[in-house]
């Protein structure tokens, strides 16, 4: 049995969590964009992508009665003196809504561009309904990727600033099927800026917005660690932003 009185590490207790989603609601309404800016950096780049240990992914879908998977914005500060950064934390939902797994946080941050991989054989790598084809995934991930600065306008709604995505559980599961063993992987909440157009009301008239989105996808390294994306490998990237599907 586990000393309850000890962190396991990648989780953290409701009081951080609490903390760490305040962090991030004070940044994202203060009027200067620095310190949104800040947060996004790590050692002078932007990150591109959070990651977390597929072992702590196959637990979380684990949880008995899961529906959602709900991935909520937080800002942390690892040691003291450090910059507090931006990072993810996941919880499972059931049917009613009610939380049922700890909150598990993201262990590593990526600043890499490289590309998305096509499909050797797209029209037969279909695996889920909300499956993203790669290349609609490869254009949203390098318009993030491009940025020289991150502003508050790609985190706005109609009802406020996003706080996070909600996501089928099924969208996660789809991830491991073409794993013949469970190792060193990570899944990657890759960082996208999807562009479109809609209603201005202001004007009546349409206006371009551009919103920030996380786009999953497994991470897989060589014997040497050295990054191998495989284009096999499904890119999720439709889950229901939060607000209003929080």
């Amino acid at each position: 049995m586990s000393d309850q009185s000890k962190p396991i590490a990648g989780l953290i207790s409701q009081q951080l969590f609490d903390q760490y989603s305040a962090n991030w609601v004070e940044v994202i309404n203060q009027p200067n964009a620095k310190a949104l800016q800040d947060s996004f950096l790590q050692e002078g780049a932007i990150i591109t992508g959070v990651g977390f240990s597929t072992t702590q992914i196959a637990r979380l879908v684990a949880t008995v009665g899961t529906v959602h998977i709900k991935a909520r914005f937080i800002i942390q500060q690892s040691q003291p003196g450090v910059q507090p950064q931006f990072a993810l934390a996941l919880f499972a939902t059931d049917s009613l809504d009610a939380r049922v797994s700890s909150y598990y946080v993201s262990e590593k941050a990526y600043t890499d561009k490289t590309a998305f991989v096509a499909p050797r054989q797209p029209h037969q790598l279909t695996i889920h309904k909300k499956q993203v084809h790669h290349v609609l995934a490869e254009r949203w991930r390098q318009q993030w990727a491009a940025l020289t600065q991150v502003l508050p306008e790609y985190f706005a709604t109609h009802y406020g600033p996003l706080r996070g995505y909600t996501f089928e559980v099924n969208e996660f599961i789809a991830l491991f099927l073409l794993l013949e063993t469970l190792g060193d992987e990570m899944l990657e909440a890759h960082f996208v800026l999807h562009d479109y157009y809609q209603p201005d009301p202001s004007t009546s008239g349409d206006q371009l917005a551009n919103t920030f989105a996380l786009a999953l996808q497994l991470r897989r390294t060589d014997s040497k660690d050295q990054y191998l994306r495989q284009g096999n490998d499904p890119i999720m990237d439709t889950a229901m932003p939060c607000p209003p599907t929080c």
